[in-house]
């Protein structure tokens, strides 16, 4: 497939990430945080892939990841994913810190990716108990950035977003964490949850008391988006990954070893959150496609509606500011899997955004 650059950077140097945070946002990027449960599925890999690609070609800033589960490898993981990018990015590690590396003992099936990636490729961070915790680099990024500027995504559980929503004034800002969030966040992204209802592993396999605390809790003036299960599920990217990353690619060494069995395809819940944590539904045409997603409210709320996390959308004409995502009319599974292909594809030497430049058998619904 060709595709033609289209908006060039010029970037020398690695930037220290947390400095950026007391500069005003660069024009044209959107600020955002990460928070991720990298460790065990692969998708986190692809998330974290399109954010550091839109960082490098000057849509994102990405600003931080947050790791919401406890191993070490995961924030060496996504260190090595970043410093492959060319990317010094903060990150913080969820304590207490464990050895642990995956084992699918649910299918029996699934690979463990995160330590290989940690200690096969470079990385910025030496060590997990090197990185502040998520409270503290949640707290640090957001006290120095403008007013209702950064976007969350958070496609993990939400221990962290209900621990930073609990804490209080410290020596990083007089403000507590709700008084940040409603100040500094414009927008969380959330993949979790089913819409209109049912049950979600992010809001129910590990930590559903967090899941309702931050659901009930968030700032009525910042906006929620909901990428649901049934969303990604049914969306298989990486289908092509062996024959079109170049050959030290760890986004497709991670692929294969959680798919396995000489496959890389796998659903695509996490890709698709980060993807409208960056570009919302408008920004698409910045990449050369229109809108590939939509609102599937007008109006209404999230609720938690049993111990184990499952929700209910609540039809409320007075809230406006809450929505679960869907596919935009015309695009397919297989269109919005193919542009997922392309970001984890793109080769990180090329530190700018591509435009597809003919019609495809991939694209011919998109474009």
């Amino acid at each position: 497939m060709r595709f033609t650059l289209f908006l060039a950077l010029a970037i020398e140097g690695v930037v220290e990430l947390v400095h950026a945070t007391t500069e005003h946002a660069i024009k044209g990027r959107q600020p955002i945080i990460i928070d991720t449960d990298l460790f065990s599925d692969v998708d986190d890999v692809g998330a974290l892939t399109i954010a550091n690609v839109l960082h490098n070609c000057g849509l994102a800033d990405l600003r931080g990841i947050v790791i919401n589960t406890p191993s070490q490898y995961g924030p060496l993981a996504a260190s090595s994913l970043s410093t492959y990018f060319g990317n010094d990015v903060p990150i913080a590690a969820f304590r207490p810190i464990t050895n642990d590396t995956f084992f699918d003992s649910y299918y029996y099936l699934y690979g463990e990716y995160a330590s290989k990636l940690a200690y096969n490729w470079p990385r910025n961070i030496k060590t997990a108990d090197s990185t502040p915790s998520p409270v503290e680099l949640y707290r640090t990024i957001l006290s120095s950035a403008d007013d209702q500027s950064i976007h969350i995504i958070s496609i993990g559980f939400l221990t962290n977003l209900a621990d930073l929503l609990r804490s209080k004034a410290d020596h990083i800002s007089h403000l507590s964490g709700l008084q940040l969030i409603s100040a500094k966040v414009s927008e969380l992204v959330v993949m979790g949850g089913q819409y209109p209802s049912g049950w979600e592993y992010n809001f129910g396999g590990e930590d559903p008391e967090s899941t309702a605390y931050v659901v009930q809790h968030w700032p009525k003036n910042v906006s929620v988006t909901y990428s649901g299960g049934e969303l990604g599920g049914d969306i298989f990217s990486g289908q092509h990954l062996a024959q079109r990353c170049p050959p030290d690619s760890p986004v497709l060494s991670a692929y294969q070893w959680y798919v396995g069995r000489d496959s890389t395809i796998r659903s695509s819940w996490d890709p698709i959150t980060t993807l409208y944590g960056i570009l919302g539904l408008e920004w698409f045409s910045k990449i050369g496609v229109r809108p590939m997603l939509a609102y599937a409210n007008d109006f209404g709320y999230n609720s938690i509606t049993a111990a184990n996390g499952s929700n209910a959308w609540v039809n409320d004409t007075k809230v406006t500011n809450q929505h679960w995502l869907r596919l935009a009319e015309g695009v397919t599974n297989y269109s919005m899997a193919g542009l997922l292909d392309e970001f984890y594809t793109h080769d990180p030497s090329l530190r700018s955004c591509f435009r597809y430049g003919v019609l495809s058998e991939n694209f011919d619904a998109v474009l």
